[in-house]
């Protein structure tokens, strides 16, 4: 090995994601600080036919990350940046451009871009992600005419086999080639072609290790949030005549949480609308701009969420009511603040203890209540048969069509409707893997952030949902014709 690589590497370094179902002990572990040092690693690792992976935060509950044999950590390439100006083509200098390091985290990324007076279009539920990982598991957010995280980006800038840098964008890129010829020279590649881009910005690091990407932000806004408590037969009654699909393609987010049990002869339902609204009608009042804080507070406290799952596995019948009175605590009247501060949904010690399941269906009202109707009876059956309850509700987001090619969301409005519960809650992986079963009976897409070890034997399936996947694995081998980045995921699942 090259012993300058040894200053960035650790031995036998055992990594795992946030919720610990997932671990991995490579044989290097490496801490790089540029794309040079990535370079180098790659050079090394293919000398001795070695795979490279890199890992973000570990957000990821699938086994997307593993690696082991050499295993990158992003978190010292945490640049934020205006893109170069430039370099650009005239007609894209008046966008609002940031050029970002993948291990950029969505907390400080936020931070950056108030100061900067800009703001991501959309986010996930999290901020503890890192730019590359909510990117290259396809991390969407809600909003039926709002962009998923790679719909976001114009540019990847990532290192392939051999140590070459790539640059890579769609076929009406937003870089000048020949303003990039003249200050990279043959350094850097500049790939304008569709399919490499759609390929390589949702491709699980599989064609390289992506480095910095450069994202169309916005400016600086502020939201609205109400949430009310309602009924699942109201809801489905407004599913079924078109007068919520027709709110949702109206607002500009929207999601609901359900409770799977039924309590009182009905399913209780948690309806969360988000508006932007101008800075100059931003309310003074401190409590318009404060969310439950109780609630908030609650989700933030380690101990809280252990003492939860020990009280679930004594008792797990209590479950029903501790769900019901979870959303009913979540009530707001409103709730106005930036927007990544409304957008963010999530307590870090719930996050930190959560799993789940997730499948993408065309964003149909008939399909919605078909879905969360199986799972009201699963959940039930569950409950009946083994006593195994999930200690969480159903969320239903929403998300515009995406042009990646690997995006559960391609080319078509997408609801995603998740399954999400608690580690280490008895019967944890066995209720999600009967979920799994049903949502692809279902026809659900996946989630490839999520936990879904039944794919691996549905290659099928894949193959059958993901129109492009060939396009996509074509593209992979030619960016990647040595193996270098290719990784078990890809194979179990049936992609390489």
């Amino acid at each position: 090995m090259n012993p300058d690589l040894n200053k960035l590497a650790k031995e036998r370094y055992t990594w795992h994601n946030a919720t610990n179902n997932v671990r991995v002990t490579p044989l290097r572990f490496f801490y790089p600080t540029d794309e040079f040092d990535i370079a180098e690693i790659v050079k090394d690792a293919e000398q001795q036919s070695l795979k490279v992976r890199a890992v973000g935060s570990g957000h990821s509950f699938s086994e997307v990350a593993v690696c082991k044999d050499y295993l990158l950590s992003m978190k010292k390439m945490d640049s934020v940046e205006k893109t170069d100006a430039g370099l650009l083509k005239e007609a894209c200098k008046h966008k609002h451009l940031v050029t970002l390091g993948a291990g950029t985290i969505l907390m400080e990324l936020n931070k950056k871009l108030d100061k900067m007076g800009l703001a991501l279009p959309n986010m996930g539920a999290v901020d503890f992600q890192t730019v590359s990982g909510a990117l290259l598991t396809g991390t969407h957010g809600t909003g039926i005419n709002q962009p998923a995280f790679p719909d976001m980006v114009r540019s990847i800038h990532m290192v392939g086999t051999g140590g070459k840098m790539y640059q890579i964008e769609p076929d009406d890129g937003i870089t000048d080639p020949v303003r990039h010829t003249d200050k990279h020279g043959d350094s850097i590649e500049l790939i304008q072609d569709d399919r490499d881009f759609y390929s390589a910005v949702l491709g699980f690091g599989g064609m390289g290790i992506v480095y910095k990407v450069t994202m169309e932000v916005k400016p600086a806004f502020w939201m609205k949030e109400s949430r009310e408590i309602v009924k699942w037969s109201a809801l489905r009654e407004q599913l079924l005549s078109g007068e919520f699909m027709d709110m949702v393609e109206h607002t500009d987010f929207v999601a609901f949480r359900v409770n799977p049990y039924e309590v009182k002869g009905d399913h209780t339902c948690a309806l969360v609308k988000q508006h932007i609204i101008p800075e100059d009608e931003q309310p003074r009042g401190w409590g318009a701009r404060r969310r439950n804080i109780l609630s908030t507070f609650f989700g933030d406290i380690e101990y809280l969420i252990e003492s939860t799952i020990r009280r679930i596995n004594r008792n797990p019948k209590k479950v029903r009511n501790s769900i019901e009175q979870a959303l009913k605590f979540t009530r707001d009247r409103e709730f106005t603040g930036k927007s990544f501060k409304v957008l963010f949904q999530s307590g870090i010690s719930v996050v930190r203890h959560g799993i789940s399941s997730e499948f993408a269906f065309e964003a149909r009202a008939e399909k919605i209540v078909e879905v969360l109707e199986r799972i009201f009876v699963l959940a039930k059956r569950n409950a009946e048969n083994g006593n195994l309850y999930q200690a969480s509700h159903i969320p239903v987001r929403f998300v515009q069509p995406s042009r990646a090619y690997l995006s559960s969301a391609y080319n078509r409005k997408t609801v995603y409707i998740d399954v999400p519960l608690l580690h280490k809650t008895v019967g944890d992986f066995e209720i999600l893997e009967r979920y799994q079963e049903m949502m692809i009976e279902l026809d659900g897409i996946p989630h490839w952030g999520k936990v879904n070890n039944k794919l691996y034997e549905r290659n099928d399936f894949i193959k059958s949902k993901f129109c492009r996947h060939a396009a996509w694995t074509e593209r992979r081998n030619l960016l990647d014709p040595k193996g270098t980045f290719l990784n078990d995921f890809i194979i179990k699942m049936g992609l390489a």
